[in-house]
C-alpha cells in the first residue's frame, strides 16, 4: 500500500523559499566560499528535486514513496 499525503500550503512555501535561496547562492556557501565540485553536483541535484516539488499544488494527493502525484481515476466513485 502506497503512503499518500495531501500537499499543504506550508510545504509549498518552504519548497519555493528553499529553491529561491539555493538559486541565489549559486555555487557558493553561505559564507561566500566556493563549493567543491561534489558540492556543486549535490546542489544541482537538490535544485532539480525542489523544481520537481514546486510543480505540486496545494491539496494535491502525492505518493510519498515515489514523490509522484496521484491522479484519481474519473471512472471510479
Amino acid at each position: 500500500m502506497a503512503r499518500m499525503q495531501k500537499i499543504k500550503q506550508y510545504q509549498v512555501n518552504e519548497w519555493k523559499f528553499s529553491l529561491e535561496q539555493l538559486l541565489e547562492e549559486g555555487d557558493f556557501r553561505q559564507d561566500g566560499r566556493r563549493l567543491s565540485p561534489a558540492g556543486i553536483a549535490e546542489r544541482k541535484e537538490l535544485i532539480a528535486m525542489l523544481r520537481g516539488l514546486n510543480t505540486l499544488r496545494v491539496g494535491q494527493l502525492v505518493d510519498l514513496d515515489m514523490v509522484q502525484p496521484v491522479y484519481e481515476d474519473p471512472k471510479e466513485g
